[in-house]
């Protein structure tokens, strides 16, 4: 039988079905009319435009009858977009020094690690696998219980109790609580009619497995101006909060708190004047907190402190790639994933 798929614009995917018997004729349809010229066991898209989606089913028939296909979804999606980009991880000893990427997982981006008890790693990521539609631009999560080696397959999440008056969770990023449960926060944005719309903000989702989370009511972290792929880390029995306020230029946002729930706002950092873009994750390292993002030049870092704030970016030398994700999976073995 057909299996539905998503397809971008300018791409091709060919659906096909095995029949038997005599004189096998075929019809295939889209919303349930014909194709013209669609007449074989195959049948080749190539959509040209976001229109050419939709339901596609295949008659077939003999002298005996005929049987029609349950129909499945045909998915448009634009030329160009994250589903075009994967993840590529590297290890090292250092936190500053990486080479050697493979690839990690194909058509995903956004993505977060957290070291785990006895070498198991999480990590979380958008998704948009074509041959899976209701993944696909979905949150996705991988395990890996021996300090980042291997990886099981991802699987898309599920979070119990979410509300139907906010956008599906994107952008996420996995913390690890005090008592070793798991809290995703993500971006999100209240919908009206279906469509999105407002100001988005971060909210979160806690659970024990790592698969299926609740949603935890409310907006962890809001302003006026919608902002998208905030970063979490637990330090020093705080929680922190950083996110991008908009233009690279224009800095980030950070805020703290006490539970991980409820976030204060404190003095932005200021990327004035440089390509420093604050997309990325922040991690631990040596027992300083420190930000990973992404610029034209390559992958940066930044360390904190409460006294002194923010110090100077460096350039992680030779790294190039997205929202840049770090954890040290085990003692002197870090792992860095970045979208390319």
């Amino acid at each position: 039988m057909p299996a539905a798929r998503v397809v971008p614009i300018n791409s091709s995917w060919t659906f096909s079905v095995v029949a038997s018997g005599a004189g096998v004729r075929y019809q295939w349809r889209r919303n349930a009319q014909p194709i013209a010229g669609a007449t074989s066991a195959q049948y080749t898209v190539r959509p040209t435009a976001m229109t050419d989606g939709g339901p596609i089913d295949v008659v077939v028939s003999n002298t005996a009858g005929s049987v029609t296909s349950p129909a499945v979804d045909l998915r448009v999606v634009t030329e160009n977009g994250p589903w075009r980009n994967g993840l590529r991880i590297a290890a090292s000893s250092s936190p500053t020094a990486f080479g050697g990427f493979t690839s990690w997982v194909p058509q995903a981006g956004v993505v977060s690690l957290a070291a785990l008890p006895g070498g198991r790693v999480i990590g979380v990521f958008q998704w948009f696998p074509f041959d899976d539609l209701e993944s696909f631009d979905r949150v996705a999560v991988v395990f890996s219980s021996d300090s980042g080696r291997s990886w099981s397959a991802p699987r898309r999440i599920v979070v119990q109790g979410f509300p139907d008056t906010l956008q599906r969770p994107f952008d996420p990023t996995i913390t690890v609580t005090a008592d070793g449960r798991l809290r995703l926060y993500y971006t999100s944005s209240r919908v009206d009619g279906g469509r999105a719309s407002g100001t988005n903000g971060f909210y979160s989702a806690i659970s024990t497995d790592g698969v299926t989370y609740t949603f935890e009511p409310g907006a962890r972290f809001m302003t006026s101006r919608s902002t998208v792929d905030c970063a979490v880390v637990r330090w020093n029995s705080q929680w922190h909060l950083v996110s991008p306020v908009g233009a690279p230029d224009e800095g980030g946002y950070h805020a703290v708190s006490s539970d991980g729930l409820t976030f204060t706002r404190l003095p932005d950092i200021s990327t004035r004047g440089t390509p420093f873009n604050v997309l990325g994750n922040l991690t631990i390292v040596n027992g300083a907190m420190r930000f990973y993002g992404s610029s034209p030049q390559g992958v940066w870092y930044a360390d904190y402190a409460p006294t002194a704030g923010w110090n100077a970016p460096t350039l992680l030398n030779g790294v190039m790639g997205g929202d840049p994700a770090i954890v040290e999976a085990a003692p002197g073995r870090w792992l860095l994933v970045v979208t390319q």
